[in-house]
């Protein structure tokens, strides 16, 4: 990842063999942050993808590039200064060197944040 602290994983684990839950914590003083929309600060939707992504690498110990990425919907706009706190879930189906990913975000609330199907190939 280009910067390695604009999050902190707070928790990553399996939930089933098929499943991961992920949380963390998102660092509002971080300067990408003052550049995105200065005065009304907003986590950049990539950003989140790229969560997702590092969670997966680390959950499944590989590499991963993404290769498609569908029915990506942002639901909710992320302020670090009000939520900084986000919860990742993750299905994945793999086949062969292939990552089939069905993945929500949400606030402690419950609030959805974001939904995607995303593929990732082993590197």
């Amino acid at each position: 990842m280009l910067f390695s602290d604009i999050y902190t994983v707070i928790d990553l684990h399996k939930t089933t063999d098929l499943s991961f839950e992920n949380c963390v914590k998102l660092n509002k003083n971080h300067i990408i942050f003052s550049g995105h929309f200065p005065e009304n600060s907003i986590t950049p939707g990539v950003l989140m993808l790229q969560i997702i992504k590092n969670s997966l690498e680390k959950a499944l110990q590989c590499k991963l590039t993404l290769k498609t990425l569908s029915n990506l919907k942002f639901l909710q706009i992320v302020d670090p200064n009000k939520n900084s706190i986000l919860h990742f879930q993750m299905d994945i189906k793999k086949e062969n060197d292939v990552i089939k990913v069905k993945s929500s975000s949400s606030f402690p609330d419950r609030t959805l944040v974001l939904k995607c199907n995303a593929t990732f190939v082993k590197k």
